[in-house]
């Protein structure tokens, strides 16, 4: 593995709001009439711009609907869907922000991003989600260490609907928590859901965004289908 792709994140690097995916099938989603401002990609902060997971979930996305916000005081409760790509330490200003867009409805994603971190960047990725929004996670797991069939590792999804998508990290599991599990690593739990106020808060300890920047199929239908379902 080539680690000096891999960005680790100290704060958050982005808050991306889905409006539609960029697939040939099925198609894109379209805002419902009368509620554009919902559908709309945030990022906040200069820091990662060049992170392949933010790359993944931009290219998703089309480019006529990409917003890039600068100041966090950005409204996110507006957003339908917020996804914060390869997370590092969450900081507690986009702490207030997501917690009040869940309040009011929002979907919000939470992608791992310390898969190969230092073990002092993985303490602090896992205190500053506890704390912030209550996630609490294992350390890291290398799926990679056994490379005896010579394929690499997949996670399976089955929310919201059922994907297997390649793995590009080490996981960051998620500990015993109120939630459905809703990926998974063979017997290891990746990635759950759970209720916040109206909306829905999802932690994926395995990132996705890499999957979308190399143009996987079943990367694309599953953040497609979160989407529709936000």
């Amino acid at each position: 593995m080539d680690l000096t792709r891999r960005q680790f994140l100290f704060y958050s690097t982005a808050a991306v709001g889905i409006v539609g995916l960029h697939l040939p099938e099925p198609a894109p989603v379209e805002p419902p009439q009368g509620k554009r401002d919902k559908w709309r990609t945030l990022v906040t902060d200069g820091v990662g711009r060049d992170s392949e997971s933010l790359r993944g979930y931009l290219g998703a996305i089309p480019k006529e609907r990409r917003r890039y916000c600068l100041d966090e005081r950005y409204p996110l409760r507006r957003c339908s869907l917020l996804i914060v790509p390869q997370l590092g330490i969450l900081a507690p200003g986009l702490v207030r922000h997501l917690t009040t867009a869940l309040k009011r409805g929002s979907t919000v994603v939470i992608e791992s991003g310390v898969g190969f971190g230092s073990h002092s960047t993985v303490c602090q990725h896992r205190h500053s989600l506890c704390e912030g929004l209550q996630i609490r996670v294992a350390a890291p797991v290398d799926l990679w260490a056994d490379r005896s069939s010579g394929q690499a590792p997949y996670i399976d999804f089955t929310w919201p609907r059922r994907a297997k998508i390649r793995d590009f990290s080490r996981v960051v599991p998620p500990a015993e928590q109120q939630g459905e599990i809703i990926a998974w690593a063979g017997d290891t739990p990746v990635a759950f859901r759970r209720q916040v106020g109206d909306g829905t808060l999802i932690y994926l300890g395995s990132p996705v965004g890499p999957a979308l920047w190399a143009g996987d199929v079943e990367a694309r239908r599953w953040l497609h289908a979160v989407a529709l379902a936000a």
